[in-house]
C-alpha cells in the first residue's frame, strides 16, 4: 500500500508518492496548476497503471485513446504524447493483450491503429479472469506431474492453482454482474 498527496506550490501541484515505511521509495512531480483537464486525465490514467505496475505510458495511451474515442495510428499516438513510436507499439500491445485496447487493422495500409475495447474496464476484467483460469490448468498439470516424494510441494503448488482458479471465478461474476448493471450483457 502507498500513499499519494497532492498539494499546490506556487504555480504548481506537487504530487508526491509515498511507499510503505520499509520501501525506500518516494516519488515527487511537479504538475502546472493551469494544466488541461484533458492532459490531467491522461497523466492520471498513468499513475494508475503505474501504481498496478505496468508502464506509466501504458496508461497514458489508454487514457489518450479513452478521450478521442476513435482508432489512432502508432505515429499518432506517439507524437501526441511526445513518445517514441517503439515505445507506442510495445505499450499497445500490452494494452491490447490485457483487454484494454482494440487493435485495428486498415485495408490497403500497412499502419495498425488502436482504439480503446468498449468499456476497457470490464475487458480488462474478462482477460483477466482467463489469464488466471489459463494459470489455475497450468499449474493443475504441472502438479500431477510431481513424484510421490513430493506430495507436500504438490499439496501448496495445487493450492496456489485453487487461488487462481476462485479469482477467476469471482472475476468473472463480477464481471457479469457489472455488465448487467451497465447495460452490457453479452
Amino acid at each position: 500500500m502507498h500513499s499519494t498527496a497532492i498539494w499546490p506550490i506556487g504555480n504548481y501541484f506537487v504530487q508526491t508518492v509515498q511507499f510503505p515505511l520499509n520501501d525506500a521509495r518516494a516519488a515527487s512531480i511537479c504538475l502546472p496548476m493551469n494544466r488541461d483537464p484533458i492532459d490531467h486525465f491522461i497523466e492520471q490514467m498513468g499513475f494508475f497503471t503505474q501504481e498496478d505496475g505496468l508502464p506509466r505510458i501504458a496508461g497514458q495511451i489508454l487514457g489518450l485513446l479513452v478521450v478521442e474515442g476513435e482508432p489512432r495510428t502508432l505515429n499518432e499516438i506517439s507524437a501526441k504524447l511526445g513518445i517514441s513510436k517503439a515505445s507506442a507499439s510495445t505499450n499497445c500491445r500490452l494494452l491490447a493483450e490485457k483487454g484494454a485496447l482494440e487493435r485495428i487493422g486498415a485495408i490497403g495500409t500497412r499502419q495498425d491503429s488502436y482504439r480503446a475495447a468498449d468499456d476497457p474496464a470490464r475487458r480488462t476484467l474478462q482477460a483477466m479472469a482467463l489469464r488466471f483460469e489459463d494459470r489455475a490448468e497450468t499449474l493443475d498439470s504441472v502438479a500431477r506431474d510431481f513424484p510421490a516424494t513430493r506430495a507436500d510441494a504438490q499439496e501448496r503448488v495445487c493450492s496456489l492453482a485453487a487461488f487462481f482458479r476462485r479469482s477467476a471465478a469471482f472475476l468473472a461474476q463480477w464481471e457479469r454482474h457489472q455488465s448487467k448493471a451497465s447495460g452490457h450483457e453479452e
